[in-house]
């Protein structure tokens, strides 16, 4: 998940149960942690693992028709928030543009050049940097995901092989989002024709699947993806949010799961409110609100976050609320 300026807070709950078996009480203990933290990679508000979205999204960039108008997009695919400028930057891929859209809802002209940084990217889909300033790309024709150092300027390889595909761990198909955890520096990719989401932990040689089928196989069931295109990582819970484009929806894998949980489309394909056509990025602003671009309606679609709740076993004991406050 992005960045939020510094002194951002983000909350998360755990629950411990104590039994005391000769008195026959329970009692449940609830910590909520608060943590601030002043530095130039503050955390984001962390979202709760088992959180509700409103599953009706409101239009707040695009129009729903393909145009080239300062108001119009054209196939959008990545979105990245700038919440200190409170900015949603879109990716206007037909139009060879970046827009950017105020929060407020209103639209303004986006740029329409770039610099070039680093060497040839063949294919490009995600990007992602770290708290270094390395930028990760993603070279979908070679099928590998590479890192660029501004200091050194030197291009490396850190997953997949060159111009090789396949389902092998330590292989990728067409990667296209891509996502650095910077509490680890994890690399996690949307392996898109292996329909799964592979997490590289710094300097290995291969990937773990933490999302979809590890054999490389499509699928509409909760265990499958059809197609990932983009993700996000709670750093705090690991929770992985895929976008699975060919099932038009968004799916939360949490750290561990064995199968995704859809929280937001899965209403088949189309352009109602609670549906999608070729979703193409995911991203939450730092009130835990969800943001996604789709392809084919040339939208951006904006789902409020209603619940924030914890996970946890309901007790039936009396509970005690510790409040635990870091200022780091």
């Amino acid at each position: 998940m992005e960045r939020a300026p510094k002194n951002t807070c983000f909350f998360f709950c755990t629950r411990a149960y104590l039994s005391f078996l000769h008195t026959h009480l329970s009692v449940s203990f609830t910590f909520l942690f608060i943590i601030l933290k002043d530095a130039n990679y503050g955390y984001l508000f962390s979202i709760s693992p088992c959180a509700i979205w409103n599953t009706t999204g409101l239009t707040i960039a695009g129009s729903g028709v393909s145009g080239s108008s300062p108001r119009q997009l054209s196939y959008p695919q990545g979105i990245f928030i700038h919440d200190k400028k409170k900015l949603l930057y879109v990716s206007d891929s037909f139009n060879n543009r970046i827009q950017t859209f105020p929060l407020d809802q209103s639209t303004t002209t986006g740029a329409k050049h770039g610099i070039q940084i680093g060497n040839e990217c063949r294919g490009c889909t995600g990007v992602w940097l770290d708290k270094e300033k390395n930028v990760y790309m993603s070279e979908h024709d070679r099928h590998r995901t590479l890192k660029w150092s501004p200091i050194t300027n030197v291009t490396t390889i850190v997953a997949g092989e060159t111009d090789k595909k396949g389902p092998r761990s330590d292989h990728l198909n067409e990667p296209q989002g891509i996502f650095v955890d910077i509490t680890t520096e994890a690399l996690y990719i949307a392996d898109l024709i292996n329909h799964r989401i592979q997490k590289w932990p710094k300097g290995a040689k291969e990937g773990v699947t933490v999302a979809g089928s590890s054999d490389g196989d499509p699928g509409s069931d909760a265990k499958s993806l059809d197609r990932p295109y983009g993700l996000r990582v709670d750093e705090e819970t690991k929770t992985v949010y895929v976008v699975d484009l060919l099932n038009n929806r968004i799916q939360r894998w949490k750290n561990a799961a064995t199968e995704g949980e859809t929280i937001a489309g899965g209403n088949g394909q189309g352009n109602a409110s609670n549906q999608f056509f070729h979703p193409t990025d995911l991203a939450f602003d730092n009130q835990g609100n969800l943001y996604v671009s789709e392809g084919w309606n040339h939208r951006v679609q904006f789902f409020a976050l209603i619940d924030n709740r914890p996970c946890y076993v309901p007790s039936t004991g009396n509970s005690i609320i510790f409040f635990v406050f870091f200022l780091i």
